[in-house]
């Protein structure tokens, strides 16, 4: 053994730590998919930069109903009106169809059968509010001009604007107010 291969030893582990350091910089810098929102499955690939889908956030309602046309915007919350119980009977479903699925995850002696049946449940009352939803949108931007329903539909992946958010009966509904959002809230 040399005298210089102790040196040499400590250089390659720096090299590699400093390289590694590095990487991890680099990945938080360009936005790079982070572990958390990379989905389960084996064939997922990140959308494509500039395709519009980036931050996975969802569509966001609200902020897409706020900018329709005043118009359209009244048969949009019409419809939502006239939606309303049913949506809430289909989201008290998915809760429902949830519980489940966490309880057969609990039971002992563990099924796997059981949980895939409630897990595909529960998909399946999810896909069903999603649709109630669609049906919706569709029906509201069917007749808008291509201008106006294109910027209804980036608002709705872009979100609410950012600002302050508390607690659920908080802020725009009022001090601890309780019961459905004001008209304007949409």
């Amino acid at each position: 053994m040399t005298r210089a291969l102790p040196w040499i030893i400590a250089l390659l582990i720096s090299l590699t730590a400093n390289g590694v350091m590095t990487g991890l910089v680099l990945h938080q810098v360009v936005g790079a998919p982070r572990i958390d929102n990379v989905l389960p499955q084996d064939d997922f690939r990140p959308p494509p930069p500039g395709d519009g889908r980036e931050g996975g956030r969802g569509f966001n309602i609200r902020a897409f109903i706020r900018n329709l046309p005043d118009e359209q915007r009244e048969i949009a919350r019409a419809r939502f009106d006239a939606e309303r119980e049913n949506i809430h009977g289909l989201t008290r479903d998915a809760r429902d169809a949830q519980w489940e699925a966490e309880q057969a995850m609990r039971a002992t002696p563990y099924d796997a059968a059981e949980v895939a049946a409630a897990l595909s449940e529960l998909r399946a009352r999810r896909f069903a509010i999603e649709s109630a939803f669609e049906a919706i949108v569709l029906d509201v931007i069917a007749d808008l001009p291509t201008e106006q329903r294109l910027r209804a539909m980036e608002a709705g992946r872009r979100g609410p604007p950012p600002g302050p958010r508390g607690r659920r009966g908080e802020g725009r509904r009022g001090e601890g107010r309780r019961g459905p959002p004001p008209r304007d809230f949409f």
